[in-house]
């Protein structure tokens, strides 16, 4: 139910930016990037123009509302801004949802450069589809995926709409394997050094009998 609601506000949220000028929501410059590591650990930088998130921010960063004179007033807490961010964005894999763990926001680095909101979290190690929702824009804009075995895909989204269905499988490994996985360059070197040493020692002691058979 509440996953419900969560998607019914994004929705609304995205409605009304589409109910904004057009020159407003071409300003939106949207980018979204998704890179997995092997663990299963996933950096999501969402990066807008700075002016255009700041007013789409807004509705949902605002603190209690005041009644009119004669009204009851409403109770409603400010939502801050990171955690505000991540009800934006919906995670859906394999049938559920996945929340990022934390947000942090980027300022632009250049003039004119884009705002960025840096969400991390972890996927589940067997995790097979993914598909993505961003409620904020209305243009299209590239969805860029770096999976740990290093394949990038990209995919267009249109705007406020679901991605397709994301192939997320064969690419994350489980705690002890990754460990196995670091420690074989190591234990492949010492076997190739071992095995190197017991064939200079039987070269050596082949030298040795040959000098000691009989000349004929």
């Amino acid at each position: 139910m509440r996953f419900c609601l969560r998607i019914l506000c994004v929705a609304c949220a995205a409605a009304t930016s589409a109910a904004s000028p057009a020159r407003a929501h071409d300003l939106e410059r949207t980018q979204v990037s998704l890179t997995f590591a092997r663990d299963g650990s996933f950096v999501l930088d969402v990066s807008n123009d700075p002016s255009w998130l700041t007013l789409r921010m807004e509705p949902f960063l605002r603190g209690p509302q005041r009644a009119a004179p004669g009204e009851r007033a409403v109770p409603q807490e400010a939502a801050a801004p990171r955690q505000a961010f991540i009800d934006r964005v919906v995670l859906w894999v394999d049938g559920r949802e996945v929340r990022p763990e934390s947000a942090e926001l980027l300022p632009p680095r250049i003039e004119n450069g884009l705002a960025t909101y840096r969400l991390r979290g972890h996927m589940p190690l067997d995790a097979r589809t993914l598909r993505w929702y961003y409620g904020l824009v209305v243009d299209p804009y590239p969805l860029t995926i770096r999976r740990a075995d290093r394949r990038i895909v990209v995919e267009e989204i249109a705007g406020d709409a679901w991605s397709r269905s994301i192939d997320l499988s064969a690419q994350f490994a489980s705690p002890l394997r990754l460990r196995l996985e670091r420690q074989l360059p190591t234990a492949s070197l010492f076997a190739l050094f071992a095995l190197g040493l017991s064939l200079r020692r039987f070269s050596r002691r082949r030298d040795r009998s040959a000098q000691l058979l009989p000349h004929v």
